[in-house]
């Protein structure tokens, strides 16, 4: 069998004739500039009349039989022209190969397939944005970008914008970047009134002070998760608060129960609804009368005691029809449904066992926390919680949340356009601590109503897993916006994002030889993925996929907050921050000032 060499005598005599033809027009390119130069006219001699210059280097003229001035300038401008001979030989054989082999950018920040600068310009430039204006902040004579959308990042050379409209899912797995990147940039630039949740004080830290001078700052924090910092909760929330109007109860309890059912126990649906049923009776007749937490805490343990409760709604005007009898019927169920449906309802007001937790929903007069004051003087709402261990408050701060969505939602429709102006923003940091029943509908039609979210997963599966398949894909496809850091060791996921990008064409080449006749080329077209999951895995720090809307997909360059023009400014916000944790000695003017006014 005849071996194939990696060169055949007929590709080496070819090399050398092209390389000896390179050379020779270097030279007399050389020469023709060099006489110029020199106020001599360009040499007549024959195109390898340069080579003859090598001969003798120190008299160039001599060689070219004609003046082509000073062997210096001659060996100069020729030096130069080589240089640049070689440096377009370099960048063409280069070129050449990516062409060929389709590897034009291996680099996934600039694979062929990703949006073009004038598809950016389009779909997220500022231009595009401020386009909106008028629709997005209609309150505004001279707004700027910052009123009405959010700075993502850098795309091609071109800054990224959203708007304030547009919901937003960010997706990323523990230590890549997605608090310093995304998530406190955006806390820092909401316009309007914020919520955000966190399970831990670092959000907090580096944004209190910047948020204290939009509007009033609250802390909600009623597990004590920054109490090691000595930072206590500045506000208090009444767990009964509207819980007379019937759809306030009803948006309390679905939040408050959860997803208490993971899928595939038996009746599931009919438990849940049970536990549903039980509940918003437990927290309208707790608002009817007037009555404490710690009531609702005591009728959820014994169905028995929970008869005071069936009086109240009996009795009172203002109950909604059929929720005492309903509530009745469940509590005179045979033993073993009804001993089911009230584990569950314990299970619901299982966190105010905890005195702190208790203490936190239960407000003295004129203390508890109010949602359209709120909402009014553009605060800032920090929710600290947990979603594990036995005092795991996450449907409690997924509830309050719940209140101020419902608030901003009957706000919005008094403004022009029935949109929140200026909107309220929720940013949403480990979402899936906090499964809100209305995220679904809050990526897909908040924005409508002047309420835009963003909320922050570390992966598709943990939002399966948290709201079942149908509700977290409800999620991805209702966001408008979506970013995906890299690190993610989900291949299914990474997957998935990669068909949803989509294909684009290589053209491979292929070379035929042909014995001592030399070889030919032909080529091929097949269609591969823009970004492989691996690339995707491999996105460096610092450096997002966006996809916007119908657009080419963009790798953004992230606009850490660590860059901004204040960085000095947080940076010396969270150093006292950090020496407030240290010393245990916070200062309770400046944690709670603003916050009474309207907590």
């Amino acid at each position: 069998m005849m071996q194939p060499s990696p060169r055949s005598g007929t590709d080496l005599v070819l090399g050398a004739i092209a390389i000896l033809i390179l050379l020779s027009g270097v030279l007399w390119l050389g020469g023709a500039i060099s006489a110029l130069l020199s106020q001599h006219k360009i040499p007549d001699g024959h195109f390898f009349a340069g080579l003859s210059s090598l001969s003798d280097p120190s008299d160039p003229s001599k060689s070219w039989h004609t003046p082509v001035g000073s062997s210096v300038l001659y060996w100069s401008v020729t030096s130069l022209v080589v240089g640049v001979a070689g440096l377009l030989t370099f960048l063409g054989v280069r070129l050449f190969r990516n062409v060929f082999s389709g590897t034009l950018n291996k680099s996934p920040l600039k694979a062929q397939g990703l949006a073009s600068r004038s598809e950016i310009r389009v779909a997220a430039s500022q231009k595009s944005l401020m386009k909106r204006a008028s629709t997005l902040r209609p309150s505004l004579l001279k707004p700027k970008p910052g009123d009405i959308g959010y700075l993502i990042g850098i795309g091609n050379g071109i800054p990224c914008w959203a708007s304030v409209e547009d919901s937003m899912l960010l997706l990323g797995p523990p230590r890549s970047g997605k608090g310093t990147n995304v998530v406190i940039p955006m806390i820092l630039d909401a316009p309007g009134a914020l919520v955000t949740t966190s399970t831990r004080p670092d959000n907090l830290a580096v944004t209190f002070d910047a948020r204290k001078k939009r509007g009033p700052v609250a802390i909600f924090d009623p597990q004590g998760l920054a109490r090691s910092a000595s930072l206590p909760s500045t506000m208090k929330w009444s767990l009964t608060r509207g819980c007379i109007d019937p759809q306030n109860a009803i948006v309390r309890a679905e939040a408050l129960v959860g997803e208490t059912l993971k899928s595939g126990v038996e009746n599931g649906s009919f438990w849940r609804q049970q536990a549903l049923a039980v509940t918003r009776a437990l927290l309208q007749a707790g608002a009817l009368d007037n009555r404490p937490p710690s009531d609702l805490y005591r009728w959820s343990h014994f169905a028995g005691a929970a008869k005071e409760a069936v009086n109240i709604l009996s009795t009172n005007n203002g109950s909604t029809p059929g929720w005492g009898s309903a509530l009745d019927a469940i509590i005179s169920a045979d033993q073993r449904t009804r001993d089911s449906v009230w584990a569950m309802v314990a299970n619901t007001f299982a966190p105010l066992s905890d005195p702190s937790v208790l203490a936190s929903v239960s407000p003295r007069e004129n203390e508890s926390f109010d949602p359209q004051t709120f909402l009014k003087e553009n605060g800032t709402l920090f929710l600290l919680g947990s979603a594990s261990g036995a005092s795991s408050t996450s449907t409690l701060v997924a509830a309050l949340i719940e209140d101020v969505i419902n608030a901003a939602r009957h706000e919005a429709a008094k403004c022009i356009g029935q949109r929140l102006d200026p909107p309220l923003s929720l940013v949403l940091d480990e979402a899936a601590n906090y499964p809100l029943p209305s995220l679904p509908s809050l990526m897909s039609e908040g924005g409508g109503s002047g309420i835009m979210t963003l909320a922050v997963l570390q992966s598709l599966s943990q939002a399966r897993d948290r709201w079942g398949r149908e509700a977290a894909g409800a999620i991805w496809d209702s966001a408008i916006i979506k970013i995906v850091l890299g690190g993610s060791s989900n291949a299914d996921d990474l997957s998935d994002i990669s068909r949803l990008i989509g294909d684009r064409e290589l053209k491979e080449w292929s070379e035929t030889r042909q014995g001592g006749l030399g070889c030919s080329m032909s080529s091929s077209t097949k269609r591969i993925p823009i970004l492989e999951p691996s690339e995707i895995r491999k996105l460096p720090i610092g450096h997002g996929l966006l996809l916007l809307r119908a657009s080419a997909p963009v790798i953004v360059r992230l606009q850490p907050w660590t860059k901004r023009k204040d960085r000095k400014e947080l940076i010396a916000s969270k150093s006292r921050f950090e020496e407030t944790i240290d010393t245990g000695e916070p200062s309770c003017d400046d944690i709670c000032e603003g916050v009474q006014e309207h907590a």
